[in-house]
């Protein structure tokens, strides 16, 4: 049975400003990003209702979901599988480091040819098994219904190549902007569904335009 999955990228953490490989490093959300949560949720409150709220355990994803449950009555249900890809001995560094210590690094992980893992980390394959089983869970819990998963862009553009059938390469096609939503009809035991729409941000506008000069 089919199950409406609304994925929530965490809203802008300090990393992403400063271009870090934070997987699983508990980064904090940075200003514009508290502001962004209070837009989502503002969102979520007037336009969808969920038979349940999950986060990934990391501090980014949980206070993103905090604010979206404080305002319709959810409490986040955290699981550590919706966590973002384990980066390894590399977690926190700048890209701009691991390019200019280990640009053989960087080279394998461009190389879409080959199977690629983080030194003592994740790799792609199990990265994306460990994205897979978490939605199927969430789902067949929530056969019918509509849930809100509020977790990271790595985890959202992977199970995006899962719906479409692409190979594990393709998670570059699916940027996912913070606090965006994306909607998925997925059905578990098919193992199939569709994309409603992907990266939804509108509800930020507000903030765009005060950025704006």
């Amino acid at each position: 049975m089919d199950t409406l999955l609304l994925f929530v990228r965490h809203a802008q953490t300090d990393d992403n400003v400063g271009s870090r490989l934070s997987g699983w490093t508990d980064s904090a959300l940075s200003a514009l990003g508290e502001s962004q949560t209070l837009y989502l949720a503002e969102h979520f409150q007037r336009s969808h209702e969920v038979a349940a709220l999950y986060s990934s355990t990391l501090t980014r994803a949980l206070r993103t979901a905090e604010a979206i449950g404080r305002l319709i009555g959810e409490v986040p249900r955290q699981r550590e599988d919706l966590r973002e890809m384990h980066f390894g001995r590399f977690e926190g560094w700048p890209l701009e480091r691991v390019e200019a210590e280990h640009p053989e690094i960087l080279k394998a992980e461009d190389d879409l040819a080959r199977e690629f893992a983080w030194p003592e980390g994740e790799s792609r394959q199990t990265f994306r098994g460990r994205v897979r089983s978490a939605i199927d869970d969430i789902s067949r819990a929530h056969a019918g219904q509509s849930v809100a998963i509020v977790t990271h862009g790595g985890v959202i553009s992977y199970f995006l190549t899962i719906l479409h059938n692409q190979s594990v390469v393709n998670w570059r096609d699916w940027y996912v902007p913070n606090a965006s939503l994306s909607e998925v009809v997925w059905d578990p035991d098919l193992g199939r569904g569709t994309l409603v729409r992907h990266g939804f941000d509108d509800h930020l506008a507000p903030l765009r335009a005060v950025a704006a000069p």
